[in-house]
């Protein structure tokens, strides 16, 4: 298995795992920095789905792989999120999966961190 591990394992969790011809991320969200090891998130729904989309498009990159290798995703989405569901999936095609249209969950829940407003998770396929 390869790891897509920026921080060392200081988090316990690699970003991404590729495991034979699968790629899984974990949860990713709208981090624009870290501060003492705390991250900080971007101050709108908006803001924080174009960060997720490129959080993610770097993970899968880095096994090689690109949106259009991802066959599911899971998003949560904050309650305080007022979106509609046409409206939210439009949002996710324009900033997180492209071209592609993958198996979908998505589910209304509140983070571990009131800040978090967006959370994607994806597994991708790209034989090798």
């Amino acid at each position: 298995m390869e790891r897509d591990d920026p921080w060392g394992g200081a988090f316990g969790a690699a970003l991404a795992v590729r495991a034979g011809d699968f790629v899984f991320t974990s949860a990713l969200s709208g981090v624009t920095a870290f501060d003492d090891g705390v991250p900080r998130y971007a101050a709108t729904f908006e803001d924080q789905l174009q960060l997720v989309g490129s959080h993610l498009e770097r993970c899968l990159a880095r096994f090689d792989c690109t949106t259009r290798h991802i066959v599911d995703a899971t998003v949560w989405l904050h309650p305080s999120v007022d979106i509609s569901s046409g409206t939210l999936l439009d949002r996710l095609q324009e900033h997180v999966f492209s071209d592609t249209s993958p198996t979908l969950s998505v589910a209304r829940v509140a983070t571990a961190d009131a800040d978090v407003l967006v959370c994607v998770k994806v597994t991708a396929y790209n034989p090798r």
